[in-house]
């Protein structure tokens, strides 16, 4: 349904990235591309459903684990948005805290995009296990910028 949960276009849906990314010093394309790689380009169709607004699949590990749920779509982009500063920083966070896998533990452990793949960081932790997940998230920025 168009406009459900408070992105009427692909047009609001960016600018909410944006705005997001940039409130909390967060690389907006690595935002974004992760949104793209995690859902599909929006299609979700895995174990987190669209009416979550979980864009970055967190707490979703799998075999039917549906993760956490948002109440709107600006909430959902903030939480990974929000997850992506505790791994890539120290700083604290601009806006309240609404990523529910937040930790200090997790905190600079991946300052890099190809330290989100668990297998490629070298603290043995991460986004993704997925061995490749930093540079398919690489690739798409990368595509993005080409455009």
């Amino acid at each position: 349904e168009l406009g459900k949960g408070g992105a009427g276009s692909i047009d609001v849906f960016c600018q909410m990235v944006y705005d997001e990314a940039k409130t909390e010093g967060v690389r907006a394309e690595v935002v974004f591309a992760q949104i793209m790689l995690e859902t599909g380009n929006l299609q979700f169709g895995g174990d987190v459903k669209i009416e979550q607004f979980n864009f970055g699949g967190l707490g979703a590990t799998g075999n039917g684990v549906h993760g956490a749920s948002f109440p709107d779509v600006r909430t959902g982009i903030r939480a990974n948005v929000q997850h992506l500063k505790c791994y890539a920083s120290i700083l604290p966070l601009n806006n309240q805290l609404v990523d529910p896998r937040w930790g200090e533990w997790l905190r600079n452990k991946a300052p890099y995009v190809q330290w989100l793949s668990i297998p490629h960081n070298p603290y043995g932790t991460g986004w993704a296990s997925d061995p490749d997940y930093g540079t398919k998230l690489l690739n798409i920025i990368s595509n993005l910028k080409a455009i």
